[in-house]
């Protein structure tokens, strides 16, 4: 962990899930730019974090950095264990841990089925459980990060579309019901986003992609990053939603 400790009582405290890559590195800037204090998890190493909390540190605000296994049953506890360890509360979850190989239906296994439902379904249901307490104290937010995939299907294979297909069903029962606790709920549909996880696609079905966007290019980072500060901190009366944010490739 590091930390340069500036707190007031209306900074909001904002913890992220799978920060280390090209979406979670961009909602954190998003937050930080806003005065937020941050609690980043990484799994592996948090060296691509370096960048941000040299930018942190000068401008004299606090990122913990926190690792954790979220696809072990007691990494989401866990981890909201040690944010309530630090602060003693939490106003804003971003549910931003997630991915998968692209497969093709044939092709996925039993095993690549239930990891993808692990780090895409189950660990944000127990981080939101985990964060209860704490979110209801501050009337706070919650944003999962699903998939314009849950919506046509994808590239990335069923084992990813199904998933995040569910996030947004468990978005809509968390805010239906911790709605009246003052707790906000929404999904962000991310895609196709300019990052290392498209990256792994062919060339040929990226460029069928982006010729299927009306707007003829992927979505940037910050466009995202954009997008959940404002579902977090500015849309007083949204919950329960579903923001596609995925340059005009499928219309609701």
């Amino acid at each position: 962990m590091t930390g340069v400790t500036t707190d007031t009582s209306d900074t909001s405290h904002v913890l992220i899930t799978g920060a280390t890559g090209d979406l979670g590195r961009a909602i954190a800037e998003g937050f930080l730019d806003r005065g937020a204090r941050l609690a980043l998890q990484y799994r592996r190493s948090p060296e691509p974090l370096a960048p941000l909390v040299a930018r942190a540190e000068a401008a004299g605000r606090e990122i913990l950095l926190l690792q954790a296994d979220l696809t072990t049953p007691e990494g989401p506890a866990g981890l909201v264990e040690r944010v309530e360890k630090e602060w003693g509360r939490l106003d804003v979850l971003v549910n931003n841990a997630g991915g998968a190989s692209p497969r093709s239906f044939a092709d996925v296994t039993l095993q690549e089925w239930q990891e993808a439902l692990q780090l895409n379904l189950t660990a944000p249901f127990l981080l939101v459980q985990a964060a209860l307490p704490l979110l209801t104290a501050s009337r706070g937010a919650v944003v999962n990060i699903s998939s314009v995939a849950a919506l046509t299907g994808g590239a990335f294979g069923p084992h990813y579309a199904a998933t995040k297909a569910g996030l947004i069903g468990l978005t809509r029962s968390a805010a239906r019901e911790l709605g009246p606790l003052g707790i906000r709920v929404n999904a962000l549909a991310p895609g196709p986003v300019d990052s290392a996880m498209t990256d792994k696609l062919a060339g040929p079905v990226m460029a069928g992609i982006t010729a299927s966007t009306a707007l003829r290019r992927v979505v940037r980072p910050q466009e995202i990053a954009d997008a959940v500060t404002w579902l977090a901190d500015a849309a007083g009366a949204v919950t329960g939603q579903t923001l596609v944010v995925d340059g005009g490739r499928h219309f609701l």
